[in-house]
């Protein structure tokens, strides 16, 4: 790493090694002192990690979430011993029914007395889970994705072409006679015998799901990955006046955010714009403006070999 040395009107070299004393900081300092093509994938790398951690804190929770989803005809088969119980209390009911649609609306009505509602995090831990039928049974509790679960896997039982549908900020039910389990306006995946169909127009429905998701997940997990992107925005040349702007910047953003987008069907847009302009000047505020070049920063140094160059 080359510095200039103003006692000898030229530049001098010097290694660095990491102290062992304070790894952390040594190693953020080693970080915001490479060239920034080098510095940023590192910087997106280690917030990756902090993410998946955050939101997925299990990893063969998230292993099975990802395989449940590669299939989920297998989840919904209508033959299942675990149904048995559920089967023998609604059937009296159901076949007390005559139209095709009062027994779907049947079972929809005995799933949500059966299955109270209860997010991810509380339940799993996790940021999401697509559970199985018997998961969902012994938990005794599910959000929108673990219902429908149940509710398909019944209506197949009961004769019916059920299929799951998803807008990835709700999960419900698809049949020929009609949606069930709070049916949304924009269909993005629906589950076929052939696997996921997707509807790429259902994909403009991903900003108002991520502002639902931010409204609805726990405040303290997001605020630990805004203090992380905070740090690793501490590059080089960023000094305390403009860290604090830009914290101040995304302490505006995540509740606006979150205001904004907890009535999923009646978002505020207004407060999302608000939320995601602050954000973005918290980004521009740190990462734009006067800096020093990163190979003039120079970290503190446990031991160091100089090397003198005359000028």
């Amino acid at each position: 790493m080359v510095v200039r040395n103003p006692r000898l009107g030229g530049y001098k070299r010097k290694r660095f090694t990491v102290s062992a004393t304070e790894p952390t900081m040594s190693l953020f300092r080693w970080i915001n002192a490479r060239h920034w093509m080098k510095r940023w994938p590192m910087k997106w790398l280690i917030f990756a990690v902090a993410a998946l951690i955050v939101c997925f804190p299990f990893p063969n929770l998230l292993w099975r979430h990802l395989q449940h989803w590669r299939d989920p005809n297998a989840l919904i088969v209508g033959e299942q011993k675990v149904l048995d119980p559920l089967v023998e209390e609604i059937r009296p009911s159901v076949d007390a029914l005559s139209t095709p649609k009062e027994k779907l609306r049947r079972i929809e009505k005995f799933v949500y007395e059966k299955v109270p509602y209860d997010w991810d995090w509380n339940t799993w831990g996790q940021a999401d889970y697509f559970p199985t039928v018997e998961e969902v049974m012994q938990k005794g509790k599910e959000d929108c994705d673990g219902r429908a679960v149940v509710a398909a896997a019944l209506m197949r039982r009961f004769g019916f072409d059920a299929r799951i549908v998803t807008d990835f900020a709700h999960v419900w039910v698809k049949t020929p006679e009609a949606e069930w389990m709070g049916p949304g306006k924009t269909k993005t995946v629906v589950v076929t015998d052939r696997g996921l169909q997707w509807q790429w127009r259902g994909l403009l429905e991903l900003p108002k799901a991520f502002a639902y998701g931010v409204a609805v997940f726990p405040w303290v997990r997001e605020v630990i990955l805004l203090f992380v992107t905070w740090i690793l925005l501490l590059g080089p040349g960023v000094g305390l006046w403009r860290a604090f702007i830009g914290w101040v910047f995304f302490a505006v953003a995540l509740p606006a955010i979150r205001y904004g987008g907890y009535e999923y069907l009646k978002p505020r847009v207004e407060y999302q714009w608000i939320g995601l302009a602050a954000l973005m000047l918290g980004f521009t505020v740190m990462m734009i403006g006067p800096r020093r070049r990163a190979s003039q920063l120079v970290a503190p140094p446990v031991t160091s070999t100089d090397t003198k160059t005359p000028g």
